[in-house]
């Protein structure tokens, strides 16, 4: 259970923090964090439900939360509660109390990533939903929850697409390129690549190094819209990692091998659910 004095520890960085309050009540039923972007407010954040003594479907609660989030009901579908570990997903149909007695803490997911082509259309067909699956691969990225297929990805390519990032919040948020120069790198890149640059000496290298790429980055995308920065954005990652997005299960057996099932329903080359036997993980 996430403590209040450390609302950011389990869900890492890119979630609003629930402010603490003097009544207890305020503090208990159900709440669905979501994604938000850098220094985001807590305005619209999370999704606090606290009809106490009543129970919701894990679907019910999705689509409250994506009515808050404005995202429209016919691609709502691509929602789902995880836990705050992200490890495992409600199923639609289990029913979540709202007790005064302690919170329910959820996260509120595009469970499998859709493929390029519904991606590609996505921002066309519903602004908001591309948003918030944008929000929540820069979350993963800069929280260092993407495998990628490449190992010899290096440091290069991570603050490559932080740079990417800084322009596209530029743009998205009426930042010139001086406004951008004051930013903290640290704020766009993952947490593996944040941990080099820990020292004074460090954070003025990397400075230094964001510099000449910020500059050049912001005069190519100069002229480009902010939905194109951030399909130039997924784009990257989505090439890199092309298991991103699946699901991973063990099963035990009597047996001395394991038995793994694999479920991606969008993968190119075997869509849907993979069994293996005796896989070593």
């Amino acid at each position: 259970m996430m403590k209040k004095s450390e609302p950011k520890s389990i869900f890492g960085r890119g979630f609003a923090a629930r402010q603490p309050s003097a009544s207890s009540q305020s503090s208990n039923g159900i709440f669905v964090y979501m994604y938000g972007d850098v220094n985001c407010s807590n305005s619209k954040q999370p999704l606090v439900v606290q009809e106490f003594g009543k129970a919701f479907d894990a679907e019910q609660l999705c689509y409250m939360a994506a009515e808050k989030l404005e995202i429209t009901p016919s691609v709502a579908t691509l929602l789902a509660l995880a836990h705050p570990s992200l490890e495992y997903f409600c199923p639609p149909n289990e029913r979540i109390p709202c007790s005064e007695d302690c919170p329910r803490e959820f996260v509120l997911r595009v469970r499998f990533i859709p493929p390029d082509s519904v991606i590609a259309k996505l921002p066309h067909s519903d602004g908001k939903m591309f948003d918030y699956l944008f929000q929540q691969m820069r979350n993963d990225f800069i929280n260092d929850r993407i495998v990628y297929r490449d190992q010899s990805i290096g440091q290069e390519h991570l603050l490559g697409l932080g740079v990417i990032d800084m322009v596209r919040y530029g743009k998205q948020h009426n930042i010139n390129l001086s406004g951008l120069r004051s930013l903290d790198p640290q704020d766009f890149i993952p947490l593996s690549a944040k941990n080099k640059f820990k020292f004074f000496v460090d954070k003025k290298r990397l400075h230094m190094n964001f510099k000449p790429h910020l500059e050049q980055q912001y005069k190519q995308y100069e002229s480009d819209t902010v939905i194109n920065t951030k399909v130039t954005y997924v784009r990257s990652i989505t090439d890199y990692a092309e298991h991103y997005g699946m699901e991973t299960f063990r099963i035990p057996t009597s047996c001395s091998s394991k038995t793994v099932v694999e479920v991606k329903p969008h993968d190119k080359e075997f869509p849907g659910l993979n069994i293996y036997e005796g896989k070593v993980m």
